[in-house]
């Protein structure tokens, strides 16, 4: 008979999560990841496969809690502007409240595995795909964005660069002033009519 787990894989899984998120994929040990979940190396293995399936199962989670959540604010009722200004002021004060610096896990697997690894390119490109659609969508509400698809692909491209640039700024530890003012300038491109 086989004997039971003794660790949650959810649990085990959000810890490998923080972990390359805090330090990167690069940064990251066997080690490292074996202190955070206090599981050995084979048991880690056996669950997640090897150090390259535990960073792409560390990005799914990340994708299917943090970005999932942060987008669901583009899908509230209201004007373009009010739905992004609730989007970029979470990030904000998310930051500001909690001091967490660490940016976006999802920007920081764009700047540093990318362009090394296959699979983990195909993931944020689809990954950033979808958070355009999501911006695009939300655009839409605007008379001046919803019989304008050009207009409205360009704004949400706009968008999404202002945003995952504020993620890289409080990566960068700026000011609180420095991001509110990344923040208002993108809100104040979006036309209201």
């Amino acid at each position: 008979m086989a004997r039971p787990r003794a660790f949650d894989p959810e649990d085990a899984l959000l810890k490998i999560k923080e972990t390359f998120w805090r330090l990167g994929y690069e940064g990251t040990s066997l080690q490292d990841i074996e202190a955070a979940t206090e599981l050995k190396k084979q048991s880690l293995y056996r669950l997640f496969g090897d150090k390259r399936k535990m960073y792409l199962a560390a990005l799914e989670h990340y994708e299917a809690h943090e970005v999932r959540t942060a987008l669901k604010a583009l899908e509230r009722e209201g004007p373009a502007r009010v739905r992004f200004r609730a989007l970029f002021d979470e990030i904000v004060e998310g930051a500001i409240a909690s001091g967490d610096r660490r940016g976006c896990f999802l920007c920081n697997a764009c700047t540093d595995q990318a362009q090394l690894d296959d699979e983990t390119r195909k993931f944020v490109r689809k990954q950033l795909e979808a958070a355009l659609q999501a911006f695009e969508e939300a655009l839409s509400a605007e008379k001046a964005y919803a019989g304008n698809e050009t207009l409205r692909k360009e704004q949400a491209a706009g968008l999404m660069a202002a945003y995952f640039g504020l993620r890289v700024l409080i990566k960068g530890d700026m000011p609180e002033s420095v991001l509110r003012g990344a923040a208002d300038a993108a809100i104040a491109s979006i036309s209201a009519n």
